[in-house]
């Protein structure tokens, strides 16, 4: 009876969030949210320990099918549930362990399924159902958080895209954007020190250096879209994840990169927030 109420899970650099999906109606079951802070630094079963605690919560929070959807940071082998993050600034303590078998054996005989998508898929098929995309035929997914995720959507289905560790001007992606190049370019300019992304975003009155800081971010992400969309001529941009939150700062600048460049493309920020790798999850299964 409950076969379309599913767990969806998003698991971040530094939190966890789950509630349960009605998968046919594209929406939350209310009081099924919880959200949680984590150590991505702690050992494997303290880490999955957490995780499961705030999973076993929401599954509490209503009848449903006991499946749970995990949108989950790569690298990871999603079909056999190992991690592979290794020396990524989270979750060193899982690596090589089958993540699966641990929090099945955490959670209990509350969960009968358990499966894994790459945490950009999850989030560009949330809004390719029910966001900016859902009237786009090829769409770009980016999460710009504590790394680079990346998802492409054909005719509403998205796909894992992994361009995390595409080659860029001299590194991979991943260097230019995701929170560490932030933070070491903000504290390059100013001669200060902050600890992460959302310190400087909380304090947006740094002044001219966290301009500096984010004018050159459009520009190499631009750059990025422009080289990619001579390979793939995708019609729309989603950009999601916490450093997606500050958009004022960048986005009329990429805009405006692009609209130089002749790239006629729509470049949307996420307004489903994390319901959209919630849902995107749980739809995924």
């Amino acid at each position: 009876m409950h076969e379309n109420i599913i767990a969806g899970v998003d698991i971040g650099g530094s939190h966890i969030t789950s509630a349960l999906v009605d998968v046919n109606q594209g929406v939350i079951l209310a009081g099924s949210l919880h959200r949680e802070k984590i150590d991505s630094s702690a050992e494997a079963d303290q880490v999955i320990a957490a995780w499961c605690n705030v999973i076993k919560r929401s599954l509490q929070a209503g009848n449903n099918s006991g499946r749970v959807a995990i949108a989950m940071p790569g690298p990871f082998d999603y079909e056999n549930g190992i991690s592979h993050m290794i020396g990524m600034g989270k979750y060193d303590g899982l690596y090589g362990h089958n993540v699966r078998s641990l929090m099945l054996k955490a959670l209990g005989i509350a969960v009968n399924d358990l499966c894994f998508i790459n945490d950009a898929g999850c989030f560009l098929q949330g809004e390719l159902s029910h966001g900016a995309a859902r009237d786009y035929a090829n769409v770009m997914g980016f999460t710009l958080g504590t790394g680079f995720g990346s998802a492409a959507g054909i005719q509403g289905k998205a796909t894992d895209a992994d361009y995390w560790c595409y080659p860029f001007m001299g590194g991979i992606c991943e260097d230019f954007f995701s929170s560490k190049w932030f933070v070491a370019k903000y504290n390059q300019y100013s001669g200060l020190e902050v600890a992460n992304v959302k310190e400087l975003i909380d304090n947006s009155d740094r002044g001219s250096h966290l301009l500096q800081v984010f004018d050159e971010f459009a520009m190499n992400l631009g750059i990025f879209l422009t080289q990619l969309h001579k390979k793939s001529k995708f019609d729309c941009v989603v950009l999601g994840g916490n450093i997606a939150n500050a958009s004022t700062l960048f986005l009329p600048q990429l805009r405006y990169y692009l609209q130089t460049m002749s790239v006629a493309v729509s470049v949307y920020i996420s307004t489903r927030g994390e319901a959209a790798a919630l849902i995107g999850a749980a739809c995924s299964v």
